[in-house]
């Protein structure tokens, strides 16, 4: 029904059988999914019980050898001793009888049975040729009688007795022949009820010799004879063709003049006869045959041939079949409690599930043919068949016998009453009630363990989400702020939550095996769909009423409000899943981040002022209450990537105020717009130094998150600002002159240096993340090498006049000299404290560094021998050696060290 009411909105006349036909299959895979599942858990549960049977008398070692030569009796058999194995040792004449566990074949599941199993017995069990010679008797004589019509003068009295004669005759050979030839003698009668049946149908419908009266008394009788030669032969196969042919009968003779009154009075003469059957047996075949036919013929009809005029008429004989064809389905059930089948999981094999879902699903479809130009006719006939079958399923709830159809008849009036919502409201409205309804049906399926009400509650889910991508097509975006979309959006989003610990609830206590066990992805699914929800609304509402300015306010108040409505849920209903949905707040919060730096936008613009400090409590607010619900690893991540957060925005907004200040002309390298990134960094990183601050929360509650994880990412970040601060500004701090050393730029690349340092010393450093002291003293030294260098450019640029561009430093022969002094003096002052230390590994260093001295003197500074800066670099170099290689020797190696020392 969901799918032929889906696939018309998109197909309209072929898009609802389309969808009708493809939820079949869904439904249908789903069933056989479940019936595979619960066979391999019968069949796992079979396999581990342990078989007790008794033992086999104990056998002789000897009795396990072959005997090959069986017919030769006079053959010496061979004494115990002789026994050997070309795998076993020979067996001792005095071991014990040995006891043989015989080993049970694997018990197999018991084949599916074929859906298809009574049509192909039918057709290809018993005398095939004898049915199919009656078949074409029968369509001899319906041709018969329309040549006769055409060509021949007897009159038509004497041809219609001639035909019935036949039939006659048939029947009372069928009759003589049921004791010795059983199976012949009902295909003989069954053939000859269906040619009853023509006779009557022709003598009234085409030529007028009977009336309506009698020709309906007639045809009342025929089917009750019909009915009565199968429950008497307990010939299904009889009334199985008896209904084959008098359903065929309007087909094989119809003019076209659709009378659709005497055509469907006709029929629902034929059902009673079914009906009667059924009274007194289970077959399920004549039941489908009635069905089929009846709902075949009614729908092509309608679509071919019914008109408004029609209404009437029409509308009474669908409600008589869909009456008739509902008694029929119980009517076996009364045969199953008498048989002792109370039990509903012994007495379930008299359903018919054609009949059960097939009928009200054809019922409701030819229905809205017929008021589908009434307003809201199609939503009252969905609620009336509901109120149907609820009354229904009241009557059957005190039977055992009638369990299986109790289920389906109330599942079948949810259904119902799940379509009326979009038959008689739009789209915008059918999302958030089908929502609603699904996460009412999950309460309901968890509270009575009915997997069919929760199965419907999922599915509503799905299609509220259908629906409403539905109506945003069809009508297009909002244009009030408080509108259908944003209030069924926060209605699916509400239901899909409610559903999550609706099954949460029912799955805590359920043992391995149970479907509320085989649910427990479900709530995972659920909150993530409640969510999404709310993402979709909130998206909807920012794209349409927030000026784009005030577009990223808007989605940091969203994710937020969000985010605490899962802590306040996790900490009041004591639900630890649904708090890992505020895991995502701390990450968008870092993309926003992100996002803002890359634009170089202020924090506080924008709406900034407000959403960010809001963002930032509510952060708070989930570490408080759903982060200790988390594994540990995500504790921390979630700790440390919130002080980063904070970081980085503290390093925007400095950067912003700091920004215009000096001269415009060099804003874009003034120390003043470097140094504004710095300020809040550093301030975090020391404090995370601080013992006091160790105590307080929420430091305290994740100490290895903000002084191990968050203090390196930190100082990563402080000493990558070192390095692009040294070569993108030019230590310019108007209105302050530049002093090297003690200029702003040079004064916070030391604080920087210090705090980095500080950290790189600092226990967590060593311990957490496994820093020796070389790496940090490598890494120190490194940065700082980079701000020597920088610091001294700054001068020649300042005082020298040299462009602060790399072009001019690499032409500039006392920018060239400066760097050769510079690298020999701190190669200098490298050696001479490695030597005083005994430290080889730091020589070392400054041993390469004054090699690379050297190669540039080769290489670079040899090009200017004649001008004064590359005289003084020579001299300057060959000097500083000397004094190198009297004051800084190489430092003995820790082994000689210790061999010398008993000489010494």
């Amino acid at each position: 029904i969901v799918g032929a009411v889906l696939g018309g909105f998109w197909g309209r006349d072929f898009g609802v059988p389309a969808g009708a036909l493809l939820g079949w299959l869904i439904v249908r895979s789903w069933r056989q999914q479940r019936d595979i599942v619960g066979l391999q858990q019968s069949l796992k549960e079979l396999l581990a019980r342990p078989v007790v049977e008794p033992a086999p008398p104990s056998i002789e070692p000897a009795a396990l050898v072959p005997e090959v030569a069986r017919d030769h009796e006079a053959a010496p058999k061979p004494t115990p001793t002789e026994i050997t194995s070309p795998i076993t040792p020979p067996i001792a004449a005095a071991a014990p009888p040995v006891d043989i566990a015989w080993q049970q074949p694997a018990r197999r599941p018991p084949p599916r049975a074929d859906p298809l199993a009574p049509i192909k017995a039918w057709f290809f069990g018993g005398n095939t040729i004898v049915k199919a010679g009656v078949g074409i008797l029968f369509i001899g004589l319906a041709f018969l009688a329309k040549y006769a019509t055409e060509h021949v003068s007897v009159p038509i009295e004497v041809r219609l007795a001639g035909i019935a004669g036949v039939a006659v005759v048939l029947l009372v050979i069928g009759w003589r022949l049921r004791a010795r030839r059983p199976g012949y003698a009902q295909v003989l009668q069954g053939g000859a009820v269906a040619v009853l049946y023509l006779t009557l149908f022709v003598a009234f419908r085409l030529y007028g010799v009977l009336a309506v009266g009698p020709v309906f008394g007639l045809m009342v009788a025929v089917a009750a004879l019909a009915a009565a030669l199968a429950v008497l032969q307990d010939a299904r196969s009889l009334a199985v063709i008896g209904a084959l042919g008098g359903f065929a009968t309007p087909l094989l003779v119809s003019t076209g003049s659709g009378n659709h009154v005497a055509l469907f009075s006709y029929y629902l003469v034929l059902n009673l006869g079914i009906a009667a059957v059924a009274w007194h047996k289970t077959w399920r075949a004549l039941n489908l045959v009635g069905f089929v036919a009846t709902f075949l013929v009614a729908t092509a009809w309608g679509v071919l041939k019914y008109q408004p005029s029609n209404y009437a008429t029409s509308q009474g004989f669908l409600v008589a079949f869909f009456l008739l064809f509902v008694a029929i389905l119980l009517l076996p059930a009364r045969r199953a409690a008498a048989g002792g089948t109370a039990a509903p999981q012994a007495g379930d094999r008299w359903v018919n599930g054609a009949l059960l879902f097939g009928l009200p699903t054809i019922t409701f479809v030819l229905q809205h043919g017929l008021v589908r130009d009434t307003e809201y006719g199609t939503a009252i006939s969905a609620l009336v068949l509901a109120g149907f079958y609820v009354l229904l399923a009241r009557a059957m709830r005190s039977r055992p016998s009638l369990a299986v159809t109790f289920d389906a008849s109330l599942a079948i009036a949810i259904v119902f009453l799940t379509l009326v919502i979009p038959f008689a409201l739009d789209a915008r409205s059918t999302a958030g009630a089908w929502a609603l309804e699904g996460a009412g049906l999950v309460w309901l399926g968890m509270r009575q363990s009915r997997a069919l009400s929760r199965a419907f509650g999922y599915a509503l889910m799905v299609l509220a989400g259908l629906a409403m991508v539905v109506a945003h097509d069809h009508y297009g975006a909002p244009t009030a702020v408080f509108n259908a979309t944003l209030i069924n959006g926060l209605l699916a989003a509400a239901a899909a939550l409610a559903a999550a610990y609706f099954a949460r609830r029912a799955g805590a206590g359920a043992t391995r095996g149970t479907l509320a066990h085989t649910e427990s992805f479900m709530p995972p699914l659920l909150i993530a769909a409640g969510v999404a929800w709310a993402l979709v609304a909130a998206q909807v509402q920012i794209d349409n009423f927030v000026d784009a300015r005030f577009t990223l306010a808007a989605w940091l108040a969203s994710v937020s409000a969000i985010a605490l409505v899962c802590t306040l849920l996790s900490a009041r209903l004591d639900w630890p899943q649904v708090a890992f949905a505020a895991l995502g707040h701390a990450p968008l919060l870092a993309l926003a981040v992100i996002g803002s730096a890359v634009e170089l936008r202020e924090p506080i613009a924008d709406g900034g002022w407000w959403a960010w400090p809001v963002a930032l409590a509510v952060h708070g607010v989930v570490l408080w209450r759903a982060a200790a619900r988390w594994p540990a690893p995500l504790q921390q991540a979630i700790h440390a990537l919130g002080l980063l957060v904070l970081a980085g925005l503290g390093a925007l907004q400095g950067r912003a105020i700091t920004h215009g200040w000096g001269d415009d002309q060099v804003g874009n390298i003034s120390a003043w717009a470097w140094l504004g990134w710095l300020v809040v960094p550093a301030l975090l990183l020391m404090l995370l130094l601080r013992p006091a601050t160790a105590r307080r929360w929420p430091i305290s509650a994740a100490p290895a998150a903000y002084q191990s994880i968050a203090a390196s990412l930190l100082t990563l970040g402080l000493l990558l600002w070192v390095l692009g601060a040294n070569i993108d500004s030019n230590g310019s701090a108007l209105p302050l002159p530049y002093a090297p050393l003690v200029n702003p730029l040079d004064l916070g690349v030391a604080a920087a240096l210090l705090s980095a340092w500080s950290w790189l010393c600092s226990e967590p450093a060593r311990t957490d993340m496994h820093i020796p002291p070389q790496t940090a003293a490598a890494t120190i030294g490194t940065v700082g090498f980079v701000w020597l260098n920088a610091m001294l450019i700054r001068g020649f640029h300042h005082y020298g006049g040299v462009p602060f561009r790399f072009d001019a430093w690499r032409h500039s022969l006392a920018v060239q000299s400066g760097i050769t002094l510079l690298w020999t003096a701190i190669a200098l002052v490298l050696m001479w404290l490695s030597a005083r230390r005994a430290m080889r590994a730091p020589w070392m260093v400054g041993a390469a560094l004054l090699g690379a001295v050297v190669v540039k003197l080769l290489l670079v500074d040899l090009s200017g021998t004649g001008t004064v800066p590359r005289i003084v670099s020579f001299i300057g170099v060959g000097v500083l050696m000397l004094v190198i290689g009297y004051v800084a020797p190489l430092p003995a190696r820790a082994a000689a060290t210790e061999e010398a020392q008993p000489h010494a």
